[in-house]
């Protein structure tokens, strides 16, 4: 990806990396850093397109109800389980990558070095357990939905699509999420013991 050349100022962290559109780069496995720029465009991309889609559709939505009274209907059955699902799981992977997650900043930064590597460990690791939890939830749910044929029920103003069309998304999304914190794991692991290598935000002095 190409970079903002845009130096952030983050207290607290003492990182090198160099922002990009969606995520960093650093000197450690910069093929990876591109990998996982480009998990990180392609489902900030979707959860992007997603958000517009919404906003025209309540848009739409308003002037067929207002002006023409003849209200759309499926669009509330859509937004929930296609438009939510795509903003809510492809947007986390990339709220991951680019350092948008909350974040403890000042007191991550008390610590020496070494522990804040640890730290920085402990929470890639729980993060990415949390992906394979919904990638396996996300892989059962679209099993079973495809295996009994699930779709919404004739008559309904919503679209008769199949239920595993949006199910589908998650353990696709969670999936991307995956090997963007696996491989910040990896990262983590194979560097020096000296200090945190994902943490790439600059520091006060960078």
């Amino acid at each position: 990806m190409k970079s903002t050349n845009k130096t952030i100022v983050h207290p607290g962290h003492d990182g090198i990396g160099k922002r990009t559109t969606f995520g960093f780069v650093t000197n450690d496995y910069p093929m990876l850093h591109k990998l996982q720029n480009f998990l990180s465009g392609v489902c900030a991309v979707i959860a992007a397109a997603a958000v517009v889609i919404s906003g025209v559709l309540t848009v739409i939505e308003v002037f067929m109800r207002a002006v023409l009274q003849s209200p759309l209907g499926w669009n509330i059955g859509f937004s929930e389980r296609y438009l939510m699902v795509a903003i809510a799981f492809f947007g986390l992977v990339t709220a991951y990558r680019t350092g948008s997650h909350i974040a403890v900043a000042s007191l991550f930064g008390k610590f020496p070095p070494v522990v804040q590597k640890l730290l920085m460990l402990l929470a890639q690791v729980i993060i990415f357990i949390t992906f394979l939890l919904l990638f396996l939830a996300g892989v059962e749910a679209t099993s079973f939905s495809i295996s009994i044929g699930e779709r919404v029920p004739p008559g309904m103003a919503d679209i008769p699509w199949a239920s595993w069309t949006w199910r589908v998304m998650i353990p696709v999304a969670a999936f991307m999420g995956l090997i963007v914190s696996g491989i910040d794991i990896f990262r983590e692991l194979t560097t020096k013991w000296d200090r945190s290598y994902t943490d790439y935000e600059p520091g006060e002095a960078h």
